[in-house]
């Protein structure tokens, strides 16, 4: 039998939300699934953190002040609405 303690949760929750929805609960099984790819994707956020300040020594722009867009030399309108007319 596998070994639960090396398993990571997010494993055992998506297992526990296929039983849940073979035995019909799919609401539950749905919010169980979403909540193990959440803590899925900020494992994963956290790694590329990681992996972004070690791959990357500090940049000189960062310091810079960041790019704004230019101002149009005309303001856009956009064209009035028709009231719309229900028959």
């Amino acid at each position: 039998m596998k070994d639960k303690a090396n398993t990571p949760q997010s494993f055992v929750k998506m297992e526990e939300a296929r039983r849940l929805k073979d035995q019909g609960h799919y609401q539950e099984s749905l919010v169980l699934a979403l909540e193990a790819l959440l803590q899925e994707l900020d494992g994963l956020r956290d790694s590329l953190l990681a992996l972004q300040t070690v791959t990357r020594p500090a940049l000189p722009a960062a310091n810079a002040p960041a790019w704004e867009e230019q101002p149009h030399p005309e303001p856009y309108w956009l064209p009035p609405v028709k009231p719309r007319v229900l028959h």
